[in-house]
């Protein structure tokens, strides 16, 4: 596969995932008025953002160790923080903050009446089972009673029992002196001293801490820390106290007991970090950082002196923007910004005031023009570049020759290309107006800008060669030299070297705007799915493999579409319309019939009528899904959406009247029930001149194969009562069409139709064989009576 294949697919593809994406955005998808608004946000802040001069949003970027590219001195006096003595300052006042700790007071009391009632409650459950199951485990955590106490128990003092505690407590029935040992050992070590969750730090022990009730919020400073009881101590606390506690205790009793009381024993006293750490905040933010002064004139480094931290330090000061100069290059940033919102409305509305729009693509075209906008101010910026870079290096020729070679008309010819000279002209004013900000306001370049793109979108629009380009291209550059040599006089430099540079430039200019055109106009066109009239040219070829094939297994389809190409392709040139997207389309309109083209009239051989053994609805379905069918294909082999689009309009929500009519004869009242929305073709309507035009032409095309005997005056009534018919049927209603139009029309089809129905010899036999031949009706169905008189 060629790479310039490769390249199309690949921007389809990407076209067609971001239409998806914008598809699936319900707040976006429903509004096309907020839609078009944040097309016109975005594009605004990024030309708003290429126009304001000299914007800088970082300083230079500096390393320590690095290389002074040159000498860098003040120009003002301005500070320095130091940061090592306010790191220090820091340091020093928040070193003396003591560590918050939070005392739960009642955490105590709270353990010893959880023991208390949880060891009565369980006992009493424990006393009502019955004596057999007493002792047994699986049958006492059967008894829904006791199990329900003994897990209240363990929730509300954090601890769960092990099987070897559980089978001694049962045995002791959870007696109450085993509860009184575990309390007194408990309240001895909470009495001794507070229980810390951790080991304090060395800080903590050299300062002391500061305590703060969780219940009042009252905060104490404590500095005598023998008091407090690391988990470790706690635990020997414990066991101390026990073996007054527990003397004479049976060994079953005392593991049960100290065993509980090391699980129930928890910290009263936790350290908050949030709480310490708020405390120090406070104090850091009370802090000012320490500054040193740099004074004007002073040098902060030379070149190729290696930048120290201070240096580096000096480096941020001095580049940093001050609040005056960040004001003005947001004032500067805002001003461009609003300006192109203003230009924007108001070229919008004049436009819409002066030119219809389509219906379609609204979206799509905003997009595009932005892309064009923003497209030829970087051209622009680009060309300023080069020329200046072009000056340095060949210093006779001038900055403002190496200007005129910059395409400016680039962007309009793109437009016009791809849509209409209409949104080229108005995109031509819309840029030479912003270009004029990046040439310090120069009439002279505006204008320059102005005329050169309304020329050459006016020349290039009607393109159907790729060699157009570059003959637009160069007739560009010979009207760049004329407008160069008006300048010339208008500001009396003429015949001089410089006005020579000039006007070559000014030719340079223009053959560099075709070549561009040219070389992006694939690229646009797949992005964002135009159709041009060379890609029409290109799919007018007969000999494609669609059309092959059409040949071949729809003969009687090929035949109807090259002569419905005719009449819409002459109609269209009568009325203003695109005679060669109304030529194409016609071209590609039934191709849906490939997919079942023995059930449609004229590609059947034989008299052999495949309708016969299908009820009406469902010769329905078959006939209205070929312009499913064609849209199908049509997307497979990658037509365009406009093609697409009158492929899907040509029978807007015509009726399939015929099969309908059948229906309605039927015996069966399920079939005859059947409603006329049943036998319409999905639509839309046609909605633009070009798909009315096929829609016409494959009616009239279709109805004229039925007239036996089609003299001029047969031909005339059947086109104006058909193109009557269709506009009384309302499927004309969201087209361009007029009826001065439709009057047109209805003439050059006469005149067509009447070249291709003249008068023959008539051959013994021949009028008979007419008369019996198979016709079909304006939707392409079969006349069931002319296929009849065929089999007889």
């Amino acid at each position: 596969m060629k790479i310039a294949d490769l390249t199309r697919d690949y921007f389809n593809s990407l076209a067609q995932e971001l239409t998806a994406k914008i598809a699936d955005m319900p707040a976006l998808s429903k509004n096309v008025k907020v839609q078009r608004m944040v097309i016109l946000f975005v594009v605004a802040v990024i030309l708003s953002f290429l126009l304001t001069p000299e914007i800088t949003f970082r300083p230079p970027h500096f390393k320590i160790g690095s290389i002074a590219p040159k000498d860098i001195k003040a120009d003002r006096d301005f500070l320095v923080e130091d940061r090592i003595s306010t790191e220090q300052k820091m340091w020093e006042s928040v070193k003396g903050i003591k560590s918050v700790y939070d005392y739960d007071n009642a955490l105590a009391a709270h353990l010893i009446s959880t023991i208390s009632s949880g060891f009565s409650k369980i006992r009493s459950s424990h006393a009502n089972i019955e004596t057999g199951h007493r002792t047994d485990l699986p049958s006492l955590f059967e008894n829904k009673v006791f199990s329900e106490a003994v897990h209240e128990f363990e929730q509300a003092a954090g601890i769960k029992f092990s099987e070897p505690e559980l089978k001694i407590l049962i045995k002791e029935n959870f007696s109450q002196d085993i509860a009184e040992k575990i309390v007194q050992i408990l309240s001895a070590v909470y009495q001794n001293g507070h229980v810390v969750n951790s080991s304090l730090q060395p800080q903590d022990l050299s300062m002391g801490i500061t305590i703060r009730n969780v219940k009042t919020q009252h905060e104490q400073d404590q500095e005598d820390l023998s008091n407090l009881l690391i988990p470790e101590q706690a635990q020997n606390l414990m066991q101390k106290e026990s073996e007054s506690i527990l003397q004479g205790t049976r060994r079953d009793i005392r593991f049960v007991v100290l065993s509980l009381s090391r699980r129930l024993l928890q910290p009263n006293l936790t350290f908050n970090k949030n709480a310490t750490v708020k405390k120090k905040q406070e104090i850091l933010n009370t802090i000012k950082p320490v500054f040193f002064l740099v004074q004007k004139n002073e040098m902060i480094v030379r070149e190729g002196q290696k930048i120290s931290e201070i240096d580096k330090e000096k480096l941020a000061a001095f580049y940093r923007k001050n609040g005056q100069e960040s004001l003005a290059n947001l004032t500067v940033f805002l001003g461009l910004f609003l300006t192109v919102i203003l230009l924007s409305l108001v070229l919008y509305f004049w436009r819409t005031r002066n030119w219809p729009r389509k219906k379609e693509r609204n979206i799509v075209n905003s997009l595009f023009l932005g892309t064009i906008a923003i497209f030829s101010i970087l051209v622009a910026k680009a060309g300023i570049f080069i020329g200046d870079a072009v000056n340095r290096a060949f210093p006779n020729l001038s900055i403002e020759s190496c200007l005129y070679a910059i395409p400016f008309a680039a962007g309009a010819m793109l437009i016009a290309v791809l849509t209409n000279r209409n949104l080229a002209l108005v995109m031509s004013i819309f840029v030479s107006f912003l270009v004029s900000f990046l040439f310090d306001y120069d009439i002279k370049m505006s204008l320059f800008c102005f005329l050169g793109s309304v020329a050459a979108s006016y020349h290039v629009v009607s393109c159907r060669q790729r060699s157009a380009f570059f003959k637009a291209g160069l007739f560009l550059g010979l009207f760049n030299m004329s407008v160069i040599l008006c300048f010339g006089l208008v500001f009396k430099d003429t015949l001089s070297l410089n006005l020579i540079a000039n006007l070559a430039m000014g030719l340079v200019g223009g053959l560099i705007s075709g070549i561009l055109v040219a070389g992006l106009t694939p690229l646009f066109e797949s992005i964002f799915q135009y159709t041009t009239d060379i890609k029409l040219l290109e799919l007018a070829n007969l000999n494609s493999p669609i059309f092959q094939r059409m040949m071949m297994e729809a003969p009687g389809t090929y035949n109807h579409s090259v002569v419905v190409a005719s009449l819409v392709e002459a109609a269209a040139e009568a009325i203003g319309a695109n005679p060669l997207l109304a030529k194409v389309s016609a071209y590609y309109h039934d191709i849906g019939k490939l997919k079942k083209p023995l059930y449609f009239i004229e590609n059947q051989r034989n008299g052999d009528n495949k309708h016969d053994k299908l009820s009406p609805r469902m010769s329905g379905l078959v006939i209205i899904s070929h312009v499913k069918d064609g849209c199908e294909i049509a997307q497979q082999a990658k037509l365009g959406k406009e093609i697409i689009s009158i492929i899907r309009e040509h029978h807007g929500t015509g009726l399939v009247g015929f099969f309908y009519g059948k229906a309605k004869k039927d015996k069966d009242p399920s079939i005859s029930s059947l409603p006329e929305s049943d036998f319409r073709y999905p639509g839309p309507k046609p909605q633009t001149k070009e798909a009315g035009l096929v829609l016409l032409g494959d009616v009239i095309e279709a109805s004229s194969r039925a007239l036996s005997n089609p003299t001029p005056s047969r031909i005339a009534n059947l086109v104006r009562d058909r193109i009557e018919k269709i506009f009384m049927d309302g499927q004309l209603d969201e087209c361009e069409l007029t009826m001065r139009d439709l009057s047109k029309i209805a003439e050059i089809f006469i005149r067509i139709l009447n070249g291709i129905f003249h008068q023959r010899i008539d051959y013994p036999g021949q009028h008979a064989d007419r008369e019996g031949a198979l016709r079909k009706d304006t939707n392409g169905h079969i006349d069931s009576k002319s296929a009849e008189k065929s089999k007889n």
